[in-house]
């Protein structure tokens, strides 16, 4: 009975992703290669629901079945769509051949029963074998050669590391059955037997699903915030500096604090009020009062907005190509930890997003 409902959460969890990921406003290639797994996911655990406890006697055509030499492959196709931004069709042919190869052995083996109570040991040992390399070696790939500290985006970091977390988990698993098998008779049920691999399908569908969820947010959001944006061109880009030219707030410093706003010393991450009323020569608590008056917040509040105007400057260039965390500091932040919460904060997603969207609006 809880097999059943494992099986039921895990088409429910992928119906529901593909039908975000429908909803989205913008697709990128990663969202695209998410979408293929969900696909996956959803086919593997109809195949398995079918096979193993709804038609009797059939339960070698799921054991047998490949499906295991897709995932690793997903993980770093996704983690090249991300990075990289394209995936050739030679990387999806040569990552997509061990299953191409096994989907033959496999058909051979459905095809005759002699052929499966001849050498389906050895067929069983050799596939579940693979899968056990396959989920050891694509995360170590990524981890090693991808680097996914690399990530900006935090959500998606987290879903790489969890998928990776749960790869090792499944090698580890299923390594030591493999082993067994040598020692003992073989059991057509014992590779994956019982729940756990399904309850690590439904761990993995759980979270596409609440990262798609959360991009769907992130994106319905931030449309709202760009929209004005993409309304007009990038010189006319709507910002706090703006209100430096046309605001009538009167203050005996306005004059001479705006002046020194407009030379962007902000920029410096250096940059704080004491350097400001340094140069200024004025005390620092007038500054403070003045941009409380004038700006309605404080100095930090300000110059973060500031700092994030700059970075969206650049952001909708087409021709921008810097790392984000190069441009966070060219525009003043000193902490990666501050510029993506300000980011957040100001703009309601990530920095990738905001292009994405941005350029997708404009094309």
């Amino acid at each position: 009975m809880m097999v059943f409902f494992i099986y039921s959460a895990i088409i429910v969890l992928c119906v529901l992703s593909y039908q975000i990921y429908l909803n989205l406003h913008v697709k990128t290639l990663f969202d695209q290669v998410l979408s293929y797994l969900i696909l996956t996911l959803l086919i593997h655990v109809i195949f398995a629901a079918l096979f193993r406890d709804i038609i009797p006697g059939y339960k070698y055509v799921d054991i047998g079945a490949p499906f295991g030499l897709l995932y690793g492959p997903f993980l770093y196709l996704g983690y090249l769509a991300y990075k990289v931004k394209k995936i050739s069709k030679k990387n999806i042919f040569y990552h997509s051949l061990p299953f191409l190869i096994a989907t033959v052995v496999y058909f051979i083996f459905l095809s005759s029963g002699y052929i499966r109570f001849q050498y389906g040991k050895s067929y069983y040992i050799v596939l579940y074998s693979l899968f056990g390399i396959s989920w050891i070696l694509y995360p170590i790939i990524v981890l090693l050669k991808g680097n996914v500290s690399d990530i900006l985006q935090l959500d998606t970091k987290r879903l790489y590391y969890y998928f990776i977390i749960l790869l090792l988990v499944l090698a580890a698993f299923i390594i030591p059955t493999i082993m067994s098998t040598f020692f003992e008779e073989f059991d057509v049920g014992k590779p994956l037997s019982g729940v756990t691999v399904y309850v690590i399908m439904m761990i993995g569908a759980s979270m596409i699903y609440n990262y798609l969820f959360r991009l769907l947010v992130s994106q319905t959001s931030a449309g709202k915030s760009v929209k004005p944006l993409l309304l007009i061109k990038e010189q006319q880009l709507t910002s706090i500096s703006s209100k430096i030219n046309s605001n009538q707030n009167k203050s005996p410093y306005k004059e001479r604090i705006l002046n020194y706003l407009n030379e962007k010393k902000y920029l410096n991450p250096e940059f704080n009020i004491d350097m400001m009323a340094r140069d200024l020569k004025i005390p620092r608590s007038l500054i403070s009062q003045f941009f409380k008056d004038y700006f309605n917040q404080n100095v930090i509040k300000t110059i973060n907005s500031l700092r994030i105007e700059e970075v969206c400057k650049e952001l909708i260039k087409p021709e921008f190509d810097l790392n984000i965390d190069v441009l966070a500091l060219e525009c003043g932040f000193s902490s990666r930890a501050s510029f993506y919460r300000n980011f957040s904060l100001e703009k309601k997603c990530t920095p990738i997003e905001f292009r994405e969207m941005y350029l997708a609006k404009m094309n």
